[in-house]
C-alpha cells in the first residue's frame, strides 16, 4: 500500500467572513484533505502572519505553522506535496519555492499572473521531473467526468456543436473588505482568468484544443458595497467574458461553440453546457443548492450538484416515421453517473471541497503511480495561450489563432 503524502497548504488562514464564506484553502483543501486522511497527512499551513498560521493549524488540527514558504521547506524535508492556494500574484513565487525543493505541487488557477510565469513554472516541473495539477476541481465533477467518457466514446456521434455558460453573482452582490484584490485587475493577471475552469471543462469533455477565438471582455460592475465597512468595493477586473470559439477533432473535422462567463448574474444558474452531434446531444445543467451553515470554518457552501441529460438520435426511425424538428425539442432524459467516478464518500457532492477531494484522490493516484495528472502545469499553459488570443481579439477587434507552439 503507498504510503501517505505529506502536504503542506499554502494561503490558509481563517478570515472569520461576515459573510461565512472562507478563504478557499481553509473551505475546501483543508476540509478535502482531512477527509482523504488515508491517503494524505496534513503537516504545516503556512499563511504570511504566524498567527494566523496557528490558528488555523489548531482548528484543523494541524501539527506545524509557518509564516514563510521557504523556512517551512526548509524546516520539513518530508514534506511531499505543497498545496499554492495563496493570490495569483503569489504563485510564482510560491511554486517556484516549492519546485525547487522537490516537491510536488496542487496550484490553483491561474498559473501565474502571466503567459511568461507559466512557462517558466511548466519548465521548472518538468525539470524537477515532479507531479502537478491545476486547481480546475470541476474538471472531477462526476457527470464531467461521464459526459467526456461519453464523448470518447460516440454517443453523440461527431461533435458539431456546443454553448457554455457560467453565471454567478461574485462581482456583483456585496462582498466583504478583505476580497478588494479580487477586483484588482493587475492580482490576476490576463483580463479573462475567470473564465478557466470553463475553458478547461470545454476543452476536455470535447478532447481537442481551442484553435482561434473572437472574443469580448468588460468590467459591467465597477462597484459593490463592502459588508464590513460600509464603504464601497471599486473594480478594474473583467467580469464579463463571451467567446466564439473554434476547435478542431484529431481528426481535423471543426467543432465551433460559443462560451460566456458572467461574474455579475444575481441569482445565477451556475454552470451549463450543452454538445451537439451528428448523433445526439449532452447537456450539464446545475442542481438546486441546499441550505448551509455560515458558520466559520464550517466549510464552503453548497453551490448544487451538476447532473449530465442527453439523447441519441435514431436515424432510421425519424426516415421510416417522419418527425416535425419543433417535436425533438428537450427531448432528453436524466443520465446516471457510474460509481467509477465518484472517488470520495461521506461529503455534499455540491460543494466546491468535494470536487478538490476528488482532484486530490486524482492527484494522488498519479503521483503514486508515476503519470502525468490532468489537468496539470502543462494543460494550463495551453489555456494561458488561449487567453493571450482572447486579449489579442478584443484589441484587434477580429478572430485570434490561438498558438501553442513550444508546448509539448
Amino acid at each position: 500500500m503507498p504510503k501517505r503524502l505529506k502536504v503542506a497548504v499554502t494561503g490558509a488562514g481563517l478570515k472569520n467572513s461576515p459573510d461565512g464564506r472562507e478563504g478557499w484553502a481553509a473551505r475546501a483543501h483543508l476540509p478535502a484533505l482531512k477527509k482523504l486522511a488515508d491517503i494524505y497527512d496534513v503537516v504545516a499551513v503556512c499563511t504570511t502572519q504566524q498567527e494566523t498560521a496557528q490558528n488555523a493549524a489548531r482548528h484543523f488540527g494541524v501539527p506545524h505553522a509557518f509564516d514563510n514558504v521557504e523556512h517551512m521547506l526548509e524546516a520539513l524535508p518530508q514534506i511531499d506535496v505543497v498545496c499554492v492556494s495563496v493570490r495569483p500574484v503569489h504563485h510564482y513565487k510560491v511554486v517556484s519555492a516549492a519546485l525547487r525543493a522537490g516537491k510536488h505541487v496542487y496550484c490553483e488557477q491561474p498559473l501565474g499572473i502571466s503567459t511568461a510565469e507559466a512557462r517558466a513554472m511548466t519548465a521548472l516541473a518538468k525539470q524537477a521531473g515532479v507531479r502537478t495539477v491545476i486547481g480546475h476541481q470541476s474538471h472531477y465533477e462526476p457527470a464531467t467526468l461521464h459526459m467526456a467518457q461519453l464523448v470518447r466514446e460516440g454517443y453523440i456521434g461527431r461533435p458539431l456543436s456546443f454553448n457554455h455558460t457560467y453565471f454567478v453573482g461574485n462581482y456583483i452582490v456585496p462582498r466583504p473588505s478583505h476580497r478588494q484584490w479580487l477586483f484588482d485587475a493587475g492580482m490576476g493577471g490576463h483580463p479573462g482568468y475567470r473564465s478557466g475552469h470553463s475553458l478547461d471543462r470545454v476543452m476536455s469533455v470535447l478532447g481537442c484544443d481551442i484553435t482561434a477565438i473572437s472574443a469580448d471582455m468588460a468590467v459591467q460592475v465597477p462597484e459593490r458595497i463592502a459588508v464590513d465597512t460600509g464603504g464601497v468595493i471599486r473594480s478594474n477586473q473583467v467580469d464579463n467574458m463571451n467567446y466564439l470559439l473554434r476547435m478542431h477533432t484529431k481528426a481535423g473535422e471543426p467543432i465551433m461553440g460559443t462560451m460566456q462567463t458572467s461574474f455579475t448574474a444575481w441569482y445565477g444558474s451556475g454552470n451549463h453546457f450543452e454538445v451537439y452531434g451528428t448523433e445526439g446531444m449532452l447537456m450539464l445543467a446545475t442542481g438546486s443548492s441546499p441550505d448551509w451553515n455560515k458558520k466559520t470554518g464550517e466549510g464552503d457552501p453548497s453551490r448544487g450538484e451538476l447532473k449530465l441529460y442527453g439523447a441519441r438520435a435514431n436515424l432510421r426511425e425519424y426516415a421510416a416515421n417522419p418527425t416535425p424538428p419543433e417535436r425533438l425539442q428537450n427531448q432528453y432524459r436524466e443520465i446516471a453517473i457510474p460509481k467509477k467516478h465518484y472517488y470520495v464518500d461521506g461529503m455534499d457532492r455540491g460543494r466546491g471541497a468535494y470536487l478538490v477531494a476528488q482532484t486530490w484522490h486524482a492527484f494522488a493516484q498519479a503521483i503514486n503511480k508515476g503519470y502525468e495528472c490532468s489537468p496539470s502545469f502543462r494543460d494550463k499553459l495551453k489555456i494561458h495561450r488561449v487567453w493571450d488570443a482572447a486579449e489579442a481579439s478584443v484589441e484587434k477587434r477580429a478572430w485570434v489563432y490561438v498558438d501553442y507552439s513550444g508546448i509539448s
